[in-house]
């Protein structure tokens, strides 16, 4: 019985081996392939020392390509990485620790909004504009269409210390759409 026994345990752990190998094989497929390898490949000859120049010597340098300026007048890499951070989008200075907002809407339909914690849901009816006094640092304020149009926000200092212009405008490109503002403590706006 001992004897009868033995291959089905073969095949049973030959089974488990492939049954195995399988998953780790699906699992790399899944996660993008094995790694990437580090350093040179095992495969290629070293360089030699005539090929590269010695650590006191000046390399060659190939001529790199002028910075151009971009639309904002600022010079740019030649790989335009996107920012770090984005770039507020316009800047306040509050007036003891308060701004005033001025919303403007330009648009052929009304907006919703709010100033969170500080109002209730609200509408700014279209081509209408209204003025919020004194509101502290830091707020959100969050609007949308009712009608789900897309909305481009424009905020803007303007010359009356600790004032800021929203106008909310029509637009049909889904990058330009927003929900909400954020004025931060020292005045950055932003929007998202």
């Amino acid at each position: 019985m001992f004897r009868h026994n033995l291959p089905f345990k073969k095949i049973s752990l030959l089974v488990a081996t492939c049954g195995g190998l399988l998953v780790s094989l699906a699992t790399l497929s899944q996660a993008g392939g094995p790694p990437p390898q580090q350093g040179k490949p095992v495969s290629q000859p070293a360089e030699t020392p005539s090929e590269t120049p010695a650590a006191t010597e000046e390399p060659v340098s190939e001529p790199t390509p002028a910075a151009s300026p971009n639309p904002s007048g600022m010079p740019s890499t030649p790989t335009d990485a996107p920012p770090r951070f984005p770039l507020p989008s316009a800047r306040v200075t509050p007036a003891e620790g308060g701004i005033v907002i001025k919303l403007v809407n330009t648009t052929n339909a009304v907006i919703n909004y709010q100033i969170v914690g500080v109002t209730q849901p609200r509408t700014l009816g279209e081509q209408s504009e209204i003025l919020l006094q004194t509101l502290p640092v830091p707020i959100t304020l969050t609007y949308q269409r009712p009608d789900g149009g897309l909305v481009l926000v424009r905020p803007q200092a303007t010359a009356m210390p600790g004032m800021l212009q929203v106008s909310f405008g029509a637009t049909t490109e889904v990058a330009a759409d927003t929900k909400s503002l954020e004025i931060q403590e020292d005045g950055r706006v932003f929007l998202n």
